[in-house]
């Protein structure tokens, strides 16, 4: 038995010297080397990005649609129609007819509206000089009347009633017509007339 222990222990000694490096070596290590290691790329995928859809453009008509801008009117101010009279005829009372004192009568004339303006309500056939012969007994005279109304070209006939005066002798009234804003136009129209004297009858003696 001791020697058994002996030479195992002989053999415990041969065994480390065998494992102990020898002076001035590096010691070395023994690594088992490793399986290669796989690499794996994780890849980042982005979401996806929520792409705005781009509206369809499309036509639509306004409830209240922009009327079309009015064309400008340019206001022209009409020129001021002509007045003008062509006298016609005496239709009545020719010229140095007589009457008696106080004797009443009409004095008409025929007449053109040669202008190109309407004779309307503002017309007015005025005394001018002369005699109206236009007075009545505790009456002054009338000097101004009404135009017959009468469109431009057409024919129209002024009448004045009259009387005659008191006193024997020749009388003459000159008329002329006047618009609605005063001012006279045309020729003039006249009357010329004579008043005699009543005839004295003689009173026969009783």
């Amino acid at each position: 038995m001791r020697w058994a222990a002996v030479v195992a222990l002989v053999w415990l000694g041969v065994l480390l010297a065998a494992c102990r490096p020898a002076p001035g070596a590096a010691p070395t290590s023994v690594l088992t080397p490793l399986p290669p290691a796989t690499v794996v790329m994780m890849t980042a995928t982005p979401p996806p990005t929520a792409t705005a859809a781009r509206p369809t453009p499309t036509l639509t008509r306004s409830a209240a649609t922009a009327a079309p801008s009015a064309t400008p009117v340019i206001a022209v101010t009409p020129e001021p129609c002509l007045n003008d009279i062509e006298f016609l005829a005496d239709l009545t009372v020719p010229d140095g007819a007589q009457f008696l004192p106080g004797q009443t009568f009409v004095k008409k004339w025929r007449v053109r509206n040669s202008g190109a303006c309407d004779w309307g309500p503002g017309y007015r056939l005025v005394f001018l000089n002369g005699d109206p012969l236009t007075a009545a007994p505790g009456q002054a005279a009338q000097t101004e009347y009404a135009l017959y109304p009468a469109r431009a070209g057409t024919t129209a006939v002024w009448e004045i009633p009259m009387r005659a005066p008191d006193l024997p002798g020749e009388y003459t009234g000159r008329w002329q017509a006047r618009d609605p804003q005063g001012n006279y136009f045309g020729s003039l129209v006249f009357i010329k007339i004579e008043v005699i004297a009543l005839p004295v009858t003689d009173t026969p003696s009783p």
